[in-house]
């Protein structure tokens, strides 16, 4: 048992936590309660594949994010790839967007889609995430893929759903661009074109590392407790760190149980989320399509939402996929059964060779995976984070801002919070 003081003691070490401690200098320490960095950010080596936890592709809206992200690597250390991707509809594939490729649809369902898309009643003011989808895009497109889909990623009704609850990634509907896209396709999506690192994502995590001060990460620590009014806090090894002030960055429904805080515990419970579980297959050769990067399924072909090919991303010469599986808070899950129903859905839905036998996997459940932004959850949450910066703590990041989040805006969220502490605490 031992005391340690430190001026900024950082929970987590994800990409938020990794930026922060790298912005603020030596006199920081992260806790990570992991034997490694990199929070889902992390890669797996197997057997001869490489997975991620998580489909981690970055792509870039800042100047500052991209340039910071490309310092990190080497010539030749990065794929740079325009994405190539499709919806799996009732057994047919339709390019993606979906809103603006509803001309690949059968006759029928493109006149319903165009009708309710000419005659959508869009409003200032939406009461739920379903309602902005159908105000935006019209009662076709919603049902036929935006609500299915969105229900399966968030395993939850959308009508319980703010209607920010994905804030600017949501895309806007342009009667223009879905009748333009009618004779030239094209994806205007926020990650149309996406850099991968040749290492897996956990590369990413691996250079941060590498410029980190020597003893500014500990591995293995999982914070227990902390005395906020004496700004103390705990590990599970029994040892204690004296800060001046603490960055979570860690999920915030989990952080703010250790605060002996009853009022803040009671407003934890109103935070929600969904978990899902990650499936990464290896096959002995490459799959019939090898151009494409991921696939989304809405319908109930399958029990996943996503599958993706870190095969045809990074050009190798074995299917390597990712498949991810929603699931409720607190669900129990069958990792064997959800394994074998998934390789039969491929099969079945020729994603995958009969013949194609897998040679390696590995299943890892994300929990907390997304966080579902519900009608409070905002004033929640800025209610949260404005008591705990009153104690010299701050939240950040997607677990511990609680947002619908890109991986540039955890970066950039950490180096503007560093800068503000510099001019505040110095």
């Amino acid at each position: 048992m031992s005391e340690k003081h430190v001026k900024t003691l950082i929970v987590g070490g994800g990409i938020s936590g990794l930026c922060a401690a790298l912005a603020l200098g030596p006199d920081s320490m992260i806790l990570e309660k992991e034997p490694e960095p990199g929070g889902y950010c992390r890669s797996i080596r197997q057997d001869g594949f490489l997975w991620d936890f998580a489909g981690h592709f970055f792509h870039f809206r800042t100047d500052m994010g991209r340039q910071f992200f490309l310092s990190q690597f080497k010539p030749g250390e990065l794929a740079d790839v325009q994405k190539r991707c499709q919806i799996l509809y009732r057994g047919r594939r339709i390019d993606y967007p979906f809103q603006t490729h509803i001309h690949q649809l059968e006759k029928a369902e493109l006149i319903d889609c165009l009708y309710d898309l000419f005659h959508r009643r869009p409003k200032n003011h939406y009461d739920s995430f379903l309602e902005l989808l159908a105000g935006s895009y019209g009662h076709a497109v919603t049902e036929k893929f935006l609500r299915p889909y969105n229900e399966k990623l968030y395993a939850c009704d959308l009508s319980t759903l703010d209607p920010a609850a994905m804030g600017r990634f949501f895309p806007a509907a342009d009667l223009q661009d879905i009748i333009d896209n009618m004779k030239g396709s094209c994806d205007r999506s926020y990650n149309s074109r996406f850099f991968y690192p040749k290492g897996g994502a956990g590369a990413l995590i691996e250079a941060l590392c590498r410029r980190l001060y020597p003893d500014t990460l500990l591995t293995g620590r999982e914070l227990v407790a902390v005395d906020a009014e004496h700004k103390l806090a705990c590990d599970n090894q029994g040892d204690y760190y004296r800060y001046e002030i603490l960055i979570n960055s860690s999920p915030l429904h989990r952080f703010l149980r250790m605060l002996d805080k009853p009022a803040l515990t009671e407003m934890a419970k109103r935070l929600r989320c969904n978990q899902v579980l990650v499936l990464n297959l290896g096959f002995e050769r490459k799959a019939p399509d090898r151009e494409l990067h991921w696939l989304y399924v809405p319908g109930a072909e399958a029990d996943a939402y996503r599958v993706g090919f870190y095969d045809n991303v990074l050009n190798t010469d074995r299917a390597s996929l990712y498949v991810e599986i929603s699931f409720p808070e607190g669900a129990q899950i069958d990792k064997e059964k959800e394994l074998d129903l998934t390789l039969r859905a491929l099969r079945r839905q020729g994603l995958i060779q009969e013949d194609n036998a897998l040679l390696s996997h590995c299943a890892l459940l994300m929990d907390p995976a997304y966080v579902q932004l519900r009608h409070d959850t905002g004033k929640t949450v800025g209610e949260i984070r404005e008591a705990l910066a009153g104690m010299d703590i701050f939240s950040i990041g997607r677990y511990g801002g609680w947002r619908y989040c890109s991986m540039e805006d955890c970066m950039l969220e950490a180096f503007s919070l560093a800068e503000n502490l510099k001019g505040r605490y110095t």
